[in-house]
């Protein structure tokens, strides 16, 4: 139980675009991948994945039956696979100690929606039934499963906007007690029709279509898609094959104070008390703290429950810490962003910089954000997943040393 769990890997497809490299570097450089969408049209704005052609990862084969968010979770997985030697050649069985833990708020809500729309006007009798698989909600996870004859654990965590910290969580859990040997673990969502419409009709979108975290004349934010898998395995699995662990899971923590499905609880009790238990479980003290990686995404109730739920935390020494808000830049990624939220983590502690909050030009609060990267020194991050639903987790990771 004491087992010390850790990241060797990632794959990422995002707003920023594909791969850690040019994820990195769009993120350190301040890029935004907020723009006019050329999935709905230019009046739309949106964080979508710029010219998203899946076949040069995926190749053709199998693509067809693949929905958008199954692909974007493919690239993803392929990518983490890829590059930490895991992919199984053709005609091999796979490895049974090989899984995946995704999270995600609405899986393939396309595919669902058509199905059921097909059903209603057509009759049930002229439905497709190739389309069916498409709308369970872990359909993504199954699909990238099937594909890279994952073995092992497959299971698909549906908690808002925090699924991809729970997914984080899940699978180091399943890796403490010995259910697992590696697994990817991480969160994906699309962008579809269906959602922005039902974020619009739920005023959480910004009108003037540009996420300001934290700031005074901050409107609401901008939807995202994307996807993150991370490589997750115990160090000493990692040691026996030669892998070099990133940063290591150090503490987990999560509550949950719903008031209603669609807004966030200002006394931040939910907030603090995840933030409490992540720092708890990591045994170390507020002080220790050396950057944050925020889940602010320029929503009115949301940014003002954080930043008063790491008032309650870090005090005084609050206005000391670096503090990056990455959904400035990625949009609010639904299932994603807190797989997302992660890497940045990640990238942060071996940088030992934040990366900066894109467009930011200051803030109503007493947070260090920044429009450049900020250098720190500590071993810690702690990374941030709050939803309007009452769900709140948060993540402590720790750069790794033997």
């Amino acid at each position: 139980m004491s087992e010390r769990i850790v990241i060797t890997g990632a794959g990422v497809i995002s707003p920023l675009g594909a791969g850690i490299e040019e994820f990195e570097r769009g993120l350190y450089a301040g890029l935004s991948g907020v723009r006019p969408s050329t999935l709905f049209g230019e009046q739309t704005i949106t964080a979508e994945v710029p010219d998203f052609k899946p076949q040069q990862w995926l190749g053709n084969k199998g693509i067809r039956m693949l929905d958008r968010s199954a692909r974007l979770l493919c690239v993803a997985a392929y990518m983490a696979l890829s590059g930490s030697d895991l992919l199984h050649a053709e005609g091999t069985e796979g490895d049974p100690g090989l899984g995946m833990v995704c999270g995600t708020m609405f899986g393939g809500l396309h595919s669902i929606t058509s199905f059921d729309w097909s059903g209603l006007e057509d009759g049930p009798n002229y439905v497709n039934p190739m389309e069916f698989p498409n709308t369970v909600i872990n359909s993504p996870a199954g699909q990238a499963a099937i594909r890279y004859k994952l073995r092992g654990i497959n299971s698909t965590v549906c908690a808002a906007l925090t699924s991809g910290l729970y997914a984080m969580n899940c699978a180091a859990e399943f890796l403490r007690f010995g259910r697992a040997r590696i697994l990817l673990a991480g969160g994906v969502d699309e962008l579809c029709e269906e959602s922005v419409l039902g974020f619009r009709k739920s005023g959480a979108i910004s009108p003037s279509g540009c996420p300001r975290p934290f700031s005074k004349d901050r409107d609401g934010a901008v939807l995202g898609e994307g996807a993150a898998m991370l490589v997750v395995e115990s160090a000493e699995t990692a040691a026996a094959r030669g892998a070099k662990p990133l940063v290591e899971v150090s503490g987990f923590g999560c509550a949950h104070d719903a008031e209603s499905i669609t807004s966030f609880r200002l006394r931040a009790e939910g907030a603090t008390a995840a933030i409490e238990d992540a720092l708890e479980t990591a045994g170390i003290a507020p002080d220790r703290i050396g950057c944050i990686v925020s889940s602010a995404s320029g929503s009115r109730a949301g940014d003002e429950m954080e930043a008063r739920a790491l008032q309650n935390i870090f005090k005084d020494r609050l206005s000391q810490i670096p503090v990056c808000a990455p959904k400035a830049a990625l949009g609010e990624t639904m299932g994603a962003s807190g797989a997302l939220a992660a890497l940045v983590g990640v990238l942060a502690l071996g940088k030992q910089s934040a990366p900066p909050t894109s467009g930011f030009t200051g803030s109503e609060t007493t947070l260090r954000l920044a429009a450049s990267p900020q250098p720190f020194e500590g071993e810690y991050a702690l990374v941030n997943a709050f939803g309007c639903d009452g769900n709140n987790a948060s993540l402590v990771l720790r750069k790794w040393s033997e």
